[in-house]
């Protein structure tokens, strides 16, 4: 299951995972959103099934330096490369515990220039 705020980023890493042999299931989630997140959360739970590895895998970065970084653009990083990882985390691991199986990753880089959300495995 992968997850990524643009249609067009979704549309590629699916076919990269088609093309790897995965079966793929996609969601556009704004993931600075958390009931965007929750709402995604459910269809999967509903219509996949049970989560046993999540993969928080957003990042934004500004490049500028602090004094040059506008206060939403603060505020965006801060809801991408923080809360949404919370709120992933908060949607997926109450199963894996009930089920005393699962993994979750998250991945933290410089590299982040671009937003994805989260992949899930079943």
């Amino acid at each position: 299951v992968l997850s990524f705020l643009s249609q067009h980023g979704l549309k590629e890493t699916a076919a990269e995972c088609e093309r790897l042999g995965a079966t793929v299931q996609a969601f556009v989630v704004d993931c600075s959103k958390r009931e965007e997140i929750y709402s995604a959360a459910e269809k999967v739970k509903k219509e996949i099934g049970d989560v046993s590895i999540l993969v928080n895998n957003a990042g934004v970065i500004t490049a500028a330096d602090l004094l040059s970084t506008q206060d939403h653009q603060i505020e965006r990083m801060f809801e991408v490369n923080i809360l949404a990882h919370i709120w992933t985390t908060r949607a997926f691991l109450p199963t894996m515990m009930n089920n005393n199986r699962g993994h979750i990753v998250t991945v933290a880089s410089a590299a982040g220039h671009f937003v994805t959300s989260f992949m899930v495995a079943y």
